[in-house]
């Protein structure tokens, strides 16, 4: 027999992990960041459970790759660690749910509220930050997911499902059923799920007859849409996050469900810009995306920010971009015709072609629907003739350059980028954004989430970034520095 004197205590290390969680939430003030506590029901039971407990459970269970509510309620009956950091608390597994579930404002501070920590012991520059996007699953499957144009089959589909094992109930001879009772003893059970299917089907046409320009409707997850990575589509969210080069942590989050980065670009200069002026950073940022955010609106409203140095790739400049369009053959406009092989006077508001054959301006330009930014056409007039024609445009009107309002700016800014600072600045972009993404996804397998709902899944994602930030802070710094800096708060 062995006879175990240990304290709890005696059994976690100085250097634990675990005690600098404590010691960290312990000196939140999580009533100001929004946490509640949890309401009893009419006043009975046990006192309710304190949030900054809960706070901890969360907090350990993620960096140790634990999100299922249950799981934790296991890891809290039987991991030392856990029990340490509770006080040997065993909360249930709907009140863990409950605490994340209704604390998602607070829990988003969070990550706001440790990176004061990180530029308190210096890991933060805001010098060069890298913005980019990933696509995470969401809870809601592909055979969870019904079209306008479509429903009327599947509802059919079920319907004669439903008959075929109506008629194999009434046809089934019970002399035979006593035989091969294996065979048709599941039909009940079927026929029930069937008409349950039934009753969502038809609730689901309900919705799509009261929302005339619903098109696609997500039955699990009404918020998520479909989302491609690596050529795989699924339901899911567009999470964006911008990094800071010095340390690569993140120091920005958000979730679109939007399925490219095109709008997003000042959503996260303006995230950025709001953190500078909470830590009273006063130093130019340089702010770099990939071509996924070339919009000339968004990057000629994003380069006019103060404080702000915008650098983005333009999609024929880039490395991925070019490859796509060398995979296309007998293209027209072909190699040499493109529109950036035709130059632009600025004095004359014309194109030349390479052939040196000029393009005018067509008209006062027209409005484009959704953002209103005005186009202009500069056609060629007198490409009859030419011998280059059938490389360069099949219109019989002439060969045809579409540009925006935004010309000029748009040409001042590619040219920033493609000199030889721009370039230097692109080229790190994939090595500060990349490290986040991952060790999130990769490593750790965080490829979906737990939350229903853009709200939720927002808080869910703005909590791994934390997670992502505190893991890495644990590798930057050394134990008795980070817990003097929390003493000094």
């Amino acid at each position: 027999m062995n006879l175990f004197e240990e304290t709890l205590d005696d059994i976690i290390s100085e250097d634990n992990y675990v005690r600098f969680i404590d010691a960290y939430v312990n000196k939140l003030d999580l009533k100001k960041l929004g946490f509640r506590n949890s309401v009893l029901y009419e006043g009975k039971g046990r006192p309710a459970y304190k949030p900054s407990s809960l706070l901890k459970i969360y907090i350990y269970g993620y960096l140790n790759r634990i999100r299922s509510s249950r799981k934790l309620e296991a890891e809290c009956g039987r991991n030392v660690e856990l029990m340490w950091l509770t006080g040997r608390l065993s909360p249930d597994f709907k009140t863990i749910a409950d605490f994340r579930k209704d604390n998602r404002d607070g829990i988003k501070k969070i990550f706001k509220e440790f990176l004061k920590l990180c530029h308190k012991l210096e890991l933060l520059s805001l010098r060069c930050v890298a913005i980019d996007g990933t696509k995470e699953r969401a809870q809601n499957s592909l055979d969870n997911i019904y079209k306008r144009e479509e429903i009327e089959k599947i509802e059919k589909r079920v319907q004669e499902k439903i008959e075929k094992y109506l008629e194999e109930l009434e046809s089934n001879d019970k002399t035979e059923e006593a035989d091969y009772e294996f065979l048709s003893k599941d039909l009940p059970a079927k026929l029930a799920q069937l008409k349950k299917s039934q009753d969502k089907i038809t609730l689901i046409k309900h919705i799509f007859e009261g929302n005339p320009e619903l098109e696609i409707y997500f039955a699990n997850d009404t918020d998520s849409r479909y989302q491609k990575d690596n050529n795989r589509i699924n339901a899911g969210y567009n999470c964006q996050s911008a990094v800071d080069e010095k340390n690569k942590l993140i120091i920005a989050n958000d979730v679109t469900n939007e399925s490219n980065d095109l709008h997003q670009l000042n959503n996260m200069v303006n995230t950025i810009a709001e953190l500078k002026v909470d830590l009273g950073i006063e130093e130019k940022t340089i702010a770099m995306a990939d071509a996924g955010y070339f919009d000339e609106k968004e990057i000629v409203e994003a380069d006019k920010k103060d404080n702000f140095e915008v650098y983005v790739f333009h999609p024929r400049d880039s490395k991925n971009q070019k490859t796509k369009l060398t995979e296309k053959e007998n293209k027209i406009p072909s190699k040499g015709y493109e529109k950036d092989d035709f130059k632009y006077d600025k004095e004359n508001d014309t194109f030349e072609c390479p052939e040196g054959r000029i393009l005018k301006r067509d008209g006062k330009g027209y409005r484009e629907k959704g953002n209103g930014v005005r186009k202009y056409r500069y056609i060629c007039r007198s490409c009859d003739g030419c011998p280059k024609r059938k490389l360069c445009t099949h219109n019989k009107k002439g060969r045809v350059v579409k540009t925006t309002e935004f010309l000029k700016e748009i040409d001042e800014f590619r040219e920033k980028c493609n000199s030889d600072l721009g370039k230097r600045i692109l080229a790190k972009r994939k090595e500060i954004i990349e490290h986040p993404f991952g060790t999130i996804k990769r490593n750790w397998g965080y490829r979906y989430f737990m939350q229903i709902g853009k709200e939720k899944v927002s808080a869910e994602f703005s909590f791994i970034t934390f997670i992502y930030n505190l893991r890495r802070v644990f590798t930057l710094v050394d134990f008795d520095t980070l817990m003097a800096s929390i003493e000094a708060v």
